[in-house]
């Protein structure tokens, strides 16, 4: 089993910051912002000295918590600190762009990594629709349309041309083609049946974020079931999970600062005004669905529950378990976690990375 370093890059004074969305640009030091970027990809750097095999970046907008609204910048310049590492986008937020440029940025990066880039599809969290204003009700048809299209783009020798429900080119000739071949590794981020089978028929991964083992064992087993059907069997590689994480040397340590969090409840994700949320919903759905009470926050493009979000927490030991209950019961065979957490400074991180690595990491591998 691989662990992945999420490298959400987190404004440092990120537990000051309101809790709601868009975080509005008047808390932004640019003296601190220039730092808290050079904190994280110290962090990353020491993620792959520990022995972190994949790092990854996901594209959000308008957040202090994860300002990366261009991961495939700040993979580029990741990408030249850490040289061993796979460079994971975790991923792109489709609707919101335009495919062919996905398509170039994907291929670019291959390029200059020499083969390290595993991209990442994604629909994108509620509130983000509002970024570019694309309308939710044509969310999940640009996501389909859209992976069409770049898998067509990274792969065909020759130009041409494409004429689609919501894109339309008259030539397409990504250049240059990736260095891996017919493309690099895919993930779709999704819970959706529609998008689980889409992944599983055209042998692309499938990545699952921040549920519970119970809900992300549902999702993996359609995926596996599916692509036996397809005729393939999934590699450890085929199934990534991202989940929030807090690691201390013991459990005692890892409890108490739940306990100190639980009190304060700063909460790790970021809530969506109530009017933004319900209007987008119904324009989803066509339906009159409540949000209050839910969050936006998962980087796979879904809505995830108000709680304090944390999947892994306790010492070494702990962790390692409850990891491995995602590998025995999901067939997860790589972990992506964020150690920043609101309340945890630059120091922490890196001190949990290292903890990681000396200790998790080892048996891990072993799963």
């Amino acid at each position: 089993m691989k662990a992945s370093y999420f490298g959400s890059m987190g404004y440092s004074e990120r537990n000051k910051l309101p809790a709601i969305w868009p975080t509005p640009p008047v808390y932004t030091d640019s003296q601190t912002s220039v730092q808290s970027y050079q904190d994280g990809m110290e962090e990353c750097e020491f993620a792959e000295e520990m022995g972190f095999e994949w790092i990854s970046f996901s594209e959000h907008h308008y957040s202090g918590r994860i300002p990366t609204g261009t991961p495939s910048i700040m993979a580029a310049a990741v990408a030249e600190r850490c040289k061993k590492v796979t460079i994971a986008l975790l991923g792109h937020l489709l609707p919101l762009n335009n495919p062919v440029r996905i398509a170039e940025e994907v291929a670019l990066l291959d390029n200059l990594t020499n083969g390290r880039v595993v991209a990442g599809f994604l629909r994108g969290t509620p509130n983000e629709d509002q970024v570019y204003s694309v309308n939710p009700a044509e969310g999940r048809g640009r996501l389909l349309e859209g992976m069409d299209l770049i898998l067509k783009a990274l792969t065909e020798p020759q130009p041409f041309s494409w004429e689609g429900r919501y894109y339309q080119f008259r030539t397409i000739a990504v250049w240059p083609r990736p260095v891996q071949q017919p493309l690099p590794p895919v993930v779709v981020g999704t819970r959706s049946d529609d998008t689980i089978r889409y992944a599983a028929e055209h042998r692309l991964g499938l990545g699952v974020s921040f549920l519970p083992v119970d809900q992300t064992a549902v999702i993996t087993d359609k995926y596996r079931a599916w692509c036996e059907e397809a005729g393939w069997t999934p590699g450890p590689d085929n199934i990534v999970y991202r989940g929030s994480i807090y690691l201390a040397e013991t459990d005692e340590l890892a409890n108490d600062w739940l306990d100190n969090l639980t009190r304060s409840r700063p909460g790790p994700n970021i809530p969506l005004r109530r009017t933004v949320a319900e209007a987008i919903q119904a324009a989803r759905s066509g339906t009159n669905f409540d949000l209050r009470g839910l969050v936006a926050g998962s980087p796979e493009g879904d809505v995830v529950g108000n709680s304090l979000g944390i999947n892994f927490l306790g010492g070494p030991d702990t962790v390692a378990k409850q990891i491995k209950e995602f590998h025995d019961r999901c067939g997860v065979g790589v972990i992506d976690l964020p150690f920043q957490q609101n309340t945890v400074d630059h120091r922490g991180v890196m001190k949990e990375i290292e903890i990681f690595g000396k200790r998790v990491i080892p048996q891990i591998r072993e799963f």
